[in-house]
């Protein structure tokens, strides 16, 4: 049964569709009720959100003599007071905290509610922690955002470490784990495959540097060498996508390439049901860009019983068990990622009980249930 805390949710978009960490924390509340502020609402068709408080930036002041309308111009005409259309959402509303979701949103937020005091705590991902505190603009906004904020929330060990290596006060630091709904994801070990079988790779992100897709098609073309019994089916989409395809092309792996672009999440899941071997072998990009934290689908994967091949990269070997859930290689490591696939595909006996090992480690760490009941003990702590 939900309490009377109120905590607004703010961010550019909801829901971007890279972004299911985000939307299995707001679907799955039960102590708080959310509402979601944002610039642009969309893609509801991949994330069924029916609740009704979705309120678009910029938030237009309130209908003439309405109770805010007329209690603003009183403030005004009493105090010289001039809200803005967001404080009056909050207070109509009686908002009680600010989740901010990314640096960016927290500094806007603090600007916008610590000053009428409703607590903001805002949560970093990825760019906002490995990129944008390369930019001047940035590090002195983050300066006043780490000087406002109440609480600042990470994925790991490695996003908390870099958060306070850019300025944030480490008392101020607490780590929130991904979090995922495993109630929806059904585990399968993986068996040996017969001399008449292809063994399914698979990979799901965006067409991004970081994501390492281009060093897959690399270590694949290596392993076609010797081998020819595999597919890799690609989920997503994205910037680089002619680049990737091309790569595919000249590496003469058009056979063995499948692209399957956006997919909605329960077509994703059944992806990933029929899949043997999950890989995701993330970089830093030329930006400095990083996961920040850690993919969500390697949680998803491992959930599923996926033995997993991807990289020590940010948080990555905090949400998986090295050697025993995943085998993991340096970034940009070509030779050491292709002979990671090679010996998952050479010991496939050993497939299922890598699995197990991935489902314990997501059962322990990583499920919605006991994480969200984490998060809404912070909101209670923080808008005392």
């Amino acid at each position: 049964m939900r309490t009377n805390l109120i905590v607004a949710h703010y961010n550019e978009v909801f829901f971007a569709r890279s972004e299911t960490f985000i939307y299995h924390y707001i679907s799955n509340f039960t102590q708080i009720s959310p509402i979601l502020i944002a610039r642009t609402f969309e893609n509801f068709e991949f994330f069924p959100y029916s609740k009704p408080d979705c309120y678009s930036l910029p938030i237009e002041f309130p209908q003439r003599r309405t109770p805010a309308w007329l209690s603003a111009k009183l403030s005004q005409k009493l105090f010289g007071t001039c809200f803005t259309g967001e404080e009056i959402l909050c207070r109509q509303k009686r908002v009680k905290l600010i989740h901010a979701h990314f640096g960016p949103q927290g500094y806007f937020a603090v600007n916008w509610f610590e000053k009428k005091r409703i607590p903001v705590i805002t949560n970093f991902y990825g760019f906002d922690v490995s990129e944008l505190p390369n930019d001047p603009l940035w590090q002195r906004r983050f300066k006043i955002l780490f000087e406002l904020g109440r609480l600042f929330l990470v994925e790991g060990k490695f996003m908390k470490e870099k958060l306070f290596q850019i300025g944030c006060p480490k008392e101020k630091i607490q780590i929130q784990r991904i979090a995922i709904p495993l109630d929806k994801l059904t585990f399968r070990p993986r068996l040996p495959k017969s001399s008449q079988e292809k063994t399914v790779f698979i990979f799901c992100g965006r067409f991004v540097e970081k994501k390492g897709l281009a060093y897959i098609i690399d270590a694949l073309a290596e392993i076609k060498e010797s081998r020819s019994d595999f597919e890799f089916r690609v989920i997503g989409d994205g910037p680089l996508k002619e680049e990737i395809q091309q790569q595919v092309k000249e590496r003469n792996l058009l056979k063995h390439v499948l692209f399957l672009g956006f997919l909605t999440y329960e077509k994703y899941i059944e992806e990933l049901s029929k899949a043997d071997i999950f890989i995701h072998p993330s970089v830093t990009s030329r930006t400095g860009d990083t996961e920040g934290g850690a993919p969500t689908v390697i949680l998803e994967a491992q959930a599923m019983g996926l033995p997993v091949v991807a990289t020590y990269h940010a948080d990555i070997p905090n949400i998986v068990s090295p050697q025993q859930s995943a085998l993991l290689s340096k970034e940009r490591d070509i030779q050491g990622l292709t002979a990671n696939i090679l010996k998952i595909l050479n010991n496939q006996d050993q497939w299922a009980q890598m699995g197990k090992a991935g489902r314990a480690f997501v059962e322990e760490f990583h499920d919605i249930k006991k994480e969200v009941v984490v998060l809404e003990k912070r909101y209670h702590e923080t808008a005392l």
